[in-house]
């Protein structure tokens, strides 16, 4: 019976631990996808600024200079330009983010939704400030996620080890 016990203490606390380092591996992975944002933000405003190409191709360019899942995230974009679905490109935009919705956090989904709004705007000047001001205000949230990654690791960790620690208590 004692063995069972400290298996089964064994494996709880593994659980917890596992929880807890998946927290921070999570936090991590949202870092790289917002950085690999701002990088195919200032793709989009170099290319749309420059050549002035349809948005359906430049988001394939960006797509192909991005790595996943932005890069899925763009090619899944010109697909919808493409096709047409809409006949906005703000309902596209927002549309292929509901649809890809799993790759953001809830804050960044809503603050790309709103990014939306300028994208294919007839007015370049304007949609170049609106994704320069968006690439500045993620450049700010990625700079305060990375600062405040190894504090949060460390509560991720604490927490899941308490826990671990009550129920461990709570079943002996």
């Amino acid at each position: 019976m004692l063995w069972m016990k400290v298996i089964g203490t064994g494996l709880i606390f593994a659980g917890c631990s596992f929880v807890g380092w998946q927290k921070g591996a999570l936090l991590r992975k949202r870092i790289g996808f917002l950085q690999e944002m701002v990088h195919s933000l200032i793709l989009f405003k170099s290319i749309a600024g420059t050549y002035r190409l349809p948005l359906e191709v430049i988001f394939e360019r960006i797509s192909l200079q991005t790595q996943k899942p932005v890069s899925d995230f763009y090619s899944c974009l010109a697909g919808h330009f493409k096709r047409k679905d809409q006949p906005e490109s703000v309902v596209i935009w927002q549309e292929t983010i509901q649809e890809k919705g799993d790759l953001f956090d809830q804050d960044d989904k809503e603050f790309f939704m709103r990014l939306g709004d300028f994208m294919g705007i007839q007015d370049v000047h304007a949609q170049s400030e609106a994704v320069e001001a968006c690439i500045c205000q993620l450049s700010e949230r990625t700079a305060r996620l990375e600062k405040e990654r190894p504090e949060r690791e460390k509560v991720y960790r604490a927490v899941a080890w308490t826990i671990g620690g009550f129920l461990i208590i709570l079943f002996i």
